[in-house]
């Protein structure tokens, strides 16, 4: 373990609403909650009972203090998803001890902060949509429910204004509400000031081409970025391999390729695939199908076999694409935030020149030469854990919206 701060690289350059620049490994923040933990103690946690007396939020706030001042992870990424606003609070106290006061903004910041960071220097994103436990109350895409949603994480957060506000998994909404309610309220929080940029993210990639048309199409240019996630991984690289979106330069490019020429800068999340890539294995919620969970321990144990941590692999491998602005990484403790920064410092002397072509060179100076023989024999399309998958490298984001509703529709009948 090393004290090095991780790489910094060049974001947006064109579009003034983002960051000029994004940490190569950014903080997802699900973890600062009881929504991912193996810990009983943590099930007491929720948005009524949470303060920063708890042994566990003292541990997460001390947890992102170290990512941000000592490794230089200075991105957070967070949502009223997460603990069902538990996340959020956490990211408020410990932006307490971060940050320092905002001259002139004492009517919107309510808590005295300690820190000596400005504002300026920490990137926070969250999102809206999604918000309780309850199947029957967990989605809300109103007009008014977003309004207030926002107003709420900046209260939480204790910050003036939001980095990239983002529209979390909107293949759970029609799109209609989207186009009439959601995005015009988005676009009104960005007018107010609360939000720098917008975003969106949702696992189907489909979903989200159609959003930024139709967004395109009826508002301007309403999204400024998109978050996508378990597209760019070992196991499922569609986000650069699946030419079937229409863009201005073709009519079967990619995802990646649509929103370059559409101006939408690239995030991606969950190099791991929730659990896939990892020794343990997925949590029982998973909605991957058998073939791929099965594919995915047979790389593990191929991993396991030659010396080599699948999860540390999976993540080199996620980090060394040039066309994603930053990924996002789950760290629970500062061990597992000391693991991210070491491996995202190995890419400090990278030149990433934003050339899809450079990715296998980029992965030469950064993998060891043992680490560069298990990628190929994972990657093997003969004869790799994943060869034999079809259409199983990934699940059916929109099946999963389909069943969630036939859920809710089943328990309305019963109520």
């Amino acid at each position: 373990m090393s004290n090095n701060k991780v790489p910094h690289l060049r974001y947006s350059d064109k579009n003034i609403n983002l960051p000029k620049q994004l940490p190569l490994v950014g903080l997802g923040c699900s973890s600062f909650s009881s929504f991912f933990s193996s810990e009983e103690s943590n099930d007491e946690l929720t948005i009524d009972t949470v303060s920063r007396e708890h042994p566990a939020v003292i541990g997460w706030i001390e947890t992102i203090r170290h990512a941000v001042l000592n490794r230089g992870i200075n991105l957070l990424d967070t949502a009223p998803w997460y603990g069902h606003g538990v996340s959020e609070a956490v990211v408020g106290y410990a932006l307490d001890k971060i940050l320092s006061n905002d001259e002139g903004c004492d009517h919107i910041q309510h808590r005295k902060r300690t820190g000596s960071l400005a504002r300026s220097d920490i990137i926070i994103n969250t999102k809206v949509g999604r918000y309780e436990a309850d199947p029957l109350k967990q989605f809300d895409f109103s007009y008014e429910t977003t309004i207030k949603s926002v107003q709420r994480s900046l209260e939480r957060m204790n910050c003036n204004y939001i980095d990239v506000l983002q529209l979390h998994d909107p293949e759970f909404a029609p799109i209609s509400i989207l186009m009439k309610e959601t995005i015009p309220a988005l676009l009104e929080c960005k007018r107010r000031g609360w939000a720098r940029a917008l975003g969106l993210t949702g696992y189907p990639l489909d979903v989200q081409h159609e959003i930024l048309v139709k967004a395109e199409l009826e508002f301007g240019n309403a999204f400024d970025q998109s978050l996508v996630y378990c597209h760019s991984n070992i196991h499922d690289n569609s986000l650069f391999t699946e030419h079937c979106f229409p863009s201005e330069r073709s009519q079967t490019d990619t995802f990646a390729g649509f929103c370059k020429h559409a101006n939408i800068h690239l995030m991606a999340a969950a190099p791991l695939s929730m659990g896939l890539l990892t020794h343990a294995g997925p949590p029982a919620w998973h909605p991957a199908p058998l073939a791929l969970k099965e594919a995915c321990a047979k790389a593990s144990k191929l991993c396991q076999s030659e010396g080599v941590n699948v999860s540390s692999l999976a993540i080199l491998y996620s980090l060394s694409h040039p066309s994603i602005g930053c990924t996002l990484l789950g760290m629970k403790d500062e061990k597992e935030v000391d693991v991210a920064a070491d491996l995202a410092s190995r890419f400090s002397a990278v030149y990433f020149n934003n050339d899809e072509e450079n990715q296998d060179l980029i992965l030469d100076q950064v993998l060891t030469p043992k680490e560069r023989r298990v990628l190929n024999k994972l990657l093997d399309k003969t004869d790799g854990p994943f060869s034999q998958l079809k259409e199983d490298y990934r699940w059916d984001g929109r099946q999963e919206a389909t069943r969630f509703w036939a859920l809710v529709d089943n328990m309305k009948r019963k109520s």
